[in-house]
């Protein structure tokens, strides 16, 4: 069982030994890993750490401020706004490893300006066990993991590593983050990746998606609060055809999109297609459906909630329940709110329809990309 308070006492010579008293960066994102990170770097070394957050453009609406204010209290944080320089480097690139990876060195170089500026010597970030199991699997490129990749920072960026948390897994950092006094807010907050909603607007990236996705962010939340471990929303072309084979084999019109989201199958890596059906909400047969859709090359399947006539995007309501975020399984959630949600998300102006993804880990991952 994971002890708190063990395990400061065991880092704490080791943090000292590698900063050996000199200014360290710490890289915030908001999300409870990261930021348990640097609170767990600042209790230890005091204003030696400086917690700097990056607003990519990939944030929620307001989320600088709002996790400014939120540790407030806990430790001073630094908004560097560099949101011209990523979006201007990833708009239109679809791919979702090339956008993780265009996404990576953005972020580390700029990190490295920022770690000269200050005449630091080392950066603090929140790796975790699932972040470099994942990538060192080859399923996806987490952008936080550097030298489980082989990558040297010291040479490449000029700065050391120190990752404080990289063999605990989630439910370890929550324990962790709680023994810190960080604010319920942060501790129990839902995950949000590093590279944010750059990776749930699916395929291309356009300034108009990112806001479709921003604006859907938002209202997939309000409903959702308290309700899985992670639920968001991924946007993607509402463009597809009906698979006949499938829909021949199953009994059931299959539909097929063009853009492809991340699975994993067989402990590696899959790049499939996002599958839709129009199905009655009977989670049973739903499950049984979808083993069967997956089968194929297809790593997301979406249940139909709510259509219109125009519209160039499809929503995707994910919500899921896990642990360790190593597996999950999507909630069974009822027709009443995913008709609630799905009423807003159609108001966004560019939405053509709504689904929820009824695929759990494996064989989708919980993200898209």
């Amino acid at each position: 069982m994971f002890n708190p308070s063990q395990f400061v006492e065991e880092i704490r010579p080791q943090v000292y030994n590698v900063t050996k008293g000199e200014k360290v960066v710490a890289a915030v994102s908001g999300g409870v890993d990261s930021t348990t990170a640097a609170a767990l770097m600042y209790t230890l070394l005091g204003d030696k750490v400086i917690p700097v957050m990056l607003d990519t453009g990939f944030l929620r609406k307001g989320e600088a401020e709002k996790v400014k204010e939120m540790l407030k209290n806990v430790m001073p944080l630094e908004v560097i706004n560099v949101e011209d320089k990523f979006f201007s480097a990833l708009e239109g690139k679809k791919d979702a490893e090339e956008k993780r990876h265009i996404f990576r060195d953005l972020f580390y170089e700029s990190i490295s300006e920022i770690v000269k500026r200050y005449n630091a010597s080392a950066l603090v970030q929140g790796t975790i066990a699932a972040d470099w199991v994942e990538t060192q699997g080859g399923i996806k490129t987490q952008h936080n993991v550097l030298v489980q990749m082989g990558i040297d920072t010291q040479t490449k960026w000029g700065f050391k590593l120190i990752e404080p948390l990289a063999d605990l897994y989630k439910n370890e950092v929550r324990e962790l983050a709680r023994f810190l006094g960080l604010p319920k807010d942060i501790s129990e907050r839902q995950p949000f990746p590093g590279p944010g909603l750059l990776i749930r607007s699916v395929g291309e990236l356009t300034r108009e998606k990112l806001e479709v996705v921003r604006e859907a962010t938002g209202i997939v939340e309000k409903y959702l609060e308290g309700m899985a471990s992670q639920y968001f929303a991924v946007v993607i072309q509402n463009k597809s055809k009906i698979d006949r084979e499938i829909s021949s084999e199953l009994g059931k019109e299959v539909t097929i999109y063009s853009d492809k989201a991340t699975g994993v199958k067989g402990d590696v890596r899959s790049y499939g297609k996002i599958a839709g059906i129009n199905v009655e909400l009977n989670y049973p047969k739903i499950r049984d459906l979808v083993s069967k859709i997956t089968r194929h090359d297809i790593t997301h399947v979406g249940i139909k909630i709510l259509s219109t006539e125009k519209g160039n995007y499809s929503v995707i309501i994910r919500a899921v329940k896990t642990e360790d975020f190593m597996t999950a399984d999507f909630v069974e959630l009822n027709e009443d709110i995913l008709i609630s949600i799905a009423k807003e998300l159609v108001k966004i102006r560019g939405v053509a329809e709504v689904l929820y993804d009824v695929t759990s880990k494996p064989p989708a991952t919980i993200e898209f990309e």
